[in-house]
């Protein structure tokens, strides 16, 4: 008798959960938006999910899908999510509008992990009063007063390739590698008073531990995708987004790193000193009143996910799918139009004026000046000195991308081969 209840209790739930799933995949046809259609509990990312593709190519797939649509809509498991495809409206809502559409996407973890307090996570006014905080700490006067120590940076990217030019002419290079540890000692120094030595060691702690944020291992990567796809599975034991030897470093990064300043008493201009000072208030707190409390786990959180990256409506996700839209055809010809309209004005000099007049995406995003900063004298460093030309190990196209990972990287990396230019001398 009992085992007839357990399976008519079984057959119950089954077809109840079906009947969610079902229910859950209505949510666009109610609204009489366009979207692909879905699958029962994997919507449109079920390659995501299964870790055979990263999410900007599930992005990629459902942009072509909506092909002639100003947006649409998808389904990341069970979740509804909006993309938006035209220029106009993406201008809009991060410009126009951006004071109702400033929220990120929620993690579950929020509450009960401190880890996660920090832009990519933080929605609503606190976002908001946080985000204006940090960008005056990433301001163009900033920018200015910590250059020379982004062009030591430079200085010892220069020698590095140098030592690997002379070592084996004409070799071949890895740019991700060799970036990051650029971006990691910049953005370290300049932005935490901190000497990470990721460029004289590519095995530094810093880049061990940083490359561990988006670890491609099957464990990682799953126990991330679940975070991003199923919030009321990744709330269970083990399922955190960040290991607990990342978040264990990071935590003692910042803590020694607060301890050392208030006992000697050192000011520097930089986000360690912004947060310090939140953190002498208590608190962070909104003008609805909203409040956080600042602790070194805070200043954790910022340092992790500085260095990792080192880049709604009506309760609806929205994604704008910038990655396709700067590769889509017709908003590259749109742009060649919109430049040669703007040099014209400028008698065909690419003077500052007309470049601050070519954008086709008027997105401010915090830091964007010291990143455009970093970005060019890393450039001038590396182009003045040294040729870079495709090699053996970097002829497919397109690039394939590593499934197991939640952000753009190559699966097996963008190799070139570097040799110094004739009319300079490798010193």
């Amino acid at each position: 008798m009992w085992l007839w209840y357990s399976l008519v209790l079984l057959v119950v739930a089954a077809a109840l959960f079906l009947l969610y799933l079902y229910s859950v995949n209505q949510h666009w046809s109610k609204l009489g938006i366009p979207h692909p259609k879905p699958e029962l509990f994997f919507g449109n990312t079920r390659r995501f999910f299964l870790l055979k593709e990263c999410l900007p190519e599930a992005l990629d797939r459902v942009y072509h899908q909506l092909e002639g649509l100003p947006f649409g809509g998808f389904y990341l498991m069970m979740t509804p999510c909006l993309v938006v495809r035209d220029l106009g409206l993406i201008n809009r809502i991060f410009v126009g509008d951006f004071g109702h559409f400033h929220d990120r996407m929620n993690f579950p973890h929020f509450e009960r992990d401190p880890m996660t307090h920090h832009l990519f996570t933080m929605g609503g006014s606190l976002w908001k009063e946080m985000r204006l905080r940090m960008s005056q700490v990433f301001s163009v006067g900033h920018t200015r007063r910590v250059f020379f120590l982004m062009q030591e940076c430079c200085s010892r990217l220069q020698k590095s390739v140098d030592v690997a030019v002379r070592r084996q002419p004409g070799c071949e290079v890895e740019l991700k590698q060799l970036l990051s540890t650029f971006t990691t000692d910049v953005i370290g120094v300049c932005a935490f008073g901190i000497e990470c030595g990721a460029i004289d060691d590519v095995n530094s702690q810093f880049r061990r531990i940083s490359s561990m944020v988006f670890d491609t291992s099957t464990t990682a990567a799953f126990r991330q995708v679940v975070a991003q796809t199923l919030p009321t599975v990744a709330l269970l034991p083990g399922m955190s987004f960040f290991s607990n030897h990342v978040k264990e470093f990071f935590d003692r990064i910042a803590t020694e790193t607060y301890q050392y300043r208030e006992k000697h008493n050192v000011l520097r201009d930089d986000v360690v000193h912004l947060l310090m000072t939140l953190r002498q208030e208590g608190k962070l707190t909104t003008e609805e009143g909203e409040c956080i409390e600042i602790s070194d786990k805070l200043m954790a959180a910022h340092l992790l996910m500085t260095f990792a990256l080192g880049f709604e409506m009506t309760s609806t996700t929205m994604s704008f799918c910038l990655h396709e839209l700067a590769m889509n055809p017709d908003v590259q010809t749109k742009a060649r139009v919109e430049v040669d309209a703007v040099l014209s004005r400028y008698g065909g000099e690419m003077t500052y004026e007309a470049l601050q007049e070519m954008r086709y995406l008027d997105m401010v995003v915090a830091g964007q000046k010291f990143g455009l900063v970093e970005v060019k004298a890393c450039l001038v460093a590396l182009l003045s000195r040294f040729e870079f030309r495709r090699c053996s190990r970097s002829l497919d196209s397109p690039v394939p991308l590593e499934p197991r990972k939640i952000i753009l990287a190559a699966a097996s990396g963008l190799y070139v081969r570097v040799t110094p230019r004739a009319w300079l001398p490798v010193s």
